[in-house]
């Protein structure tokens, strides 16, 4: 028994590191597993760094894209202003642009004294042209999301070689220009090229986006974020991670030998949960993208899916007329299903460009057809409902520029949710009303009438008052969205005494006449 336990004693005393000499290569051991695992972090972050910057590329891209689709609708504004200063003249339009000259095409062109301003020219006939001299704040709607020193757009107009910005600087900065014509749709800018701009010293990162404007060139738009708030959040984190290493090395050294393996279980179970807190926290950024990615592609999935079982409607109903020519009753409703199948796919084709970011194919439209289509769509609802539902359309309306069935789609959302607003015996009015600068299409109704917290949010997307199971919150967000296509605001407001209202505004047409409404 006395062996045993010497036997015991000796490989406990062989096990414990101490003064045996031990201790001394665990020490250089936990040293070099500190060097690795300072390594490991520092190159972690320096992954999480650079995946920073492209996310931050990605979203200049999407920003520049996005800059470029209203640089375009900008673009089909000036062409219609240039038809009227040539038919009424330079100061028709002299108000919005320096300087509006109406001159023969063979003339000189026209020189802007003012280096910030643009100077486009737009043929009206064949043989006039009009000159406008127009900054870049004209041609893009930066308002709201110019950051002075943060955020800086550029525009380059075709066949020139320099760059101009919102704020109203020219510049010809060499590599921009170098990735503008390489077609590249992003670049980093090092510390000293973003200084050279106006931005912080520090890394900045470009979207470009390029746009075929036809007979206008091809223009640029350029959109340069300084990643400032980027670095500067890495560099705490870097100091953090820092500390937090120093920390846990002394820690580690101070107690070594006995406490080691306890320390070494502490720091494990520190480990485990901060790589819990930081898998929760990246879980987290994974629903939201994934969130935000759904809403994104929610109306593009749906309209895909939706186009095979709607081919096979088509295909059937074909069949079925070819053998209904002898019954006028069922031919007539073989037609009406072939009708309406061929006007969802339109619009499922429409909604479809515009989830790819193209423009509304706009045509000249009397506002009063808009409204007796959308009442045409919706009349047997109204019936079913038992809610009464009029219409008040002047005689003669200004004609407007828009697609007439994506307009027509959002009227009849709104003419829809003021049906299922009111009971029956309700009452619901679609009126119409115009002056020098916009046509309003209004729907009223006198149903149980929203708050104005509701009204606020009632355009966000998924966001419904309905209950659970009758309302998708997707139908006023996509009029919405048909509303912005066409330059125009949809607004939704308790009514005066009871009751909703919503109102769409859409710019008339310039130099329109008045259309009389048959």
């Amino acid at each position: 028994m006395q062996q045993t336990r010497a036997s015991k004693t000796a490989a406990l005393d062989a096990a414990r590191p101490g003064v045996d000499g031990r201790s001394g290569p665990l020490v250089a051991w936990m040293l070099v597993a500190i060097a690795v695992v300072t390594g490991l972090a520092w190159w972690d972050e320096q992954r999480e760094a650079d995946a920073s910057l492209s996310d931050l590329e990605v979203e200049q891209s999407i920003l520049a894209s996005s800059l470029a689709g209203s640089l375009h609708a900008h673009l089909t504004a000036l062409q219609r202003d240039a038809v009227l200063a040539g038919e009424h003249g330079p100061s028709a339009v002299k108000d919005r642009y320096t300087p509006v000259v109406v001159r023969q095409a063979g003339d000189p062109r026209t020189h802007a004294a003012d280096p910030s301003r643009m100077l486009l020219t737009f043929p009206i006939e064949q043989d006039r042209v009009v000159d406008f001299g127009v900054r870049a704040d004209d041609l893009i709607d930066a308002r709201r999301i110019v950051h002075p020193g943060e955020l800086l757009l550029l525009v380059e107009a075709p066949h020139e070689t320099v760059l101009h910005a919102v704020d109203g600087r020219v510049l010809a900065t060499r590599e921009l220009v170098s990735a503008i014509d390489r077609g590249d749709s992003t670049l980093r800018l090092t510390h000293s090229q973003s200084a050279a701009i106006g931005l912080p010293p520090r890394t900045s990162v470009a979207g470009i986006a390029h746009l075929d404007a036809g007979d206008l060139g091809r223009w640029t738009v350029v959109s340069v974020a300084s990643a400032r708030r980027e670095r500067d959040r890495e560099k705490r984190a870097e100091w953090r991670l820092v500390l937090s290493l120093l920390l846990a090395s002394g820690l580690v050294l101070a107690f070594g030998g006995a406490a080691l393996r306890k320390q070494r279980k502490e720091f494990e179970l520190e480990r485990e949960l901060a790589v819990a807190e930081v898998q929760r926290q990246l879980d987290e950024d994974l629903a939201r993208a994934e969130r935000a990615a759904t809403m994104g592609t929610f109306a593009m999935g749906i309209a895909h899916e939706v186009s095979t079982p709607l081919g096979v409607i088509v295909g059937r109903a074909e069949q079925l007329l070819a053998r209904v020519r002898e019954d006028d009753r069922a031919e007539r409703a073989t037609q009406a299903i072939l009708k309406q199948a061929d006007r969802i796919q339109h619009i499922i084709r429409r909604f479809l460009d515009m989830a790819r970011g193209g423009p509304p194919s706009l045509e000249r439209t009397d506002p009063a057809s808009i409204v007796r289509g959308a009442t045409t769509w919706v009349e047997h609802r109204f019936a079913k409902a038992k809610v009464a539902l009029t219409t008040d359309v002047p005689a003669t309306m200004p004609a407007i520029q828009c697609d007439r069935d994506l307009l027509e789609h959002a009227i009849v959302n709104l003419l829809l949710n003021a049906c299922e607003a009111c009971g029956p015996g309700g009452h619901v009015e679609v009126a119409a009303r115009s002056d020098a600068e916009q046509v309003a299409f209004v729907v009223t109704d006198d149903g149980a009438g929203i708050r104005p917290e509701d009204a606020a949010r009632a355009t966000e997307p998924f966001f419904t008052t309905k209950e659970r199971g009758r309302g998708t919150g997707l139908g006023l967000a996509i009029a919405v969205e048909i509303v912005k296509s066409h330059r125009g605001e949809l607004t939704i407001a308790p009514g005066s005494s009871k009751g909703t209202r919503a109102r769409i505004e859409i710019p008339i047409a310039r130099g329109a006449p008045d259309a009389p409404t048959s």
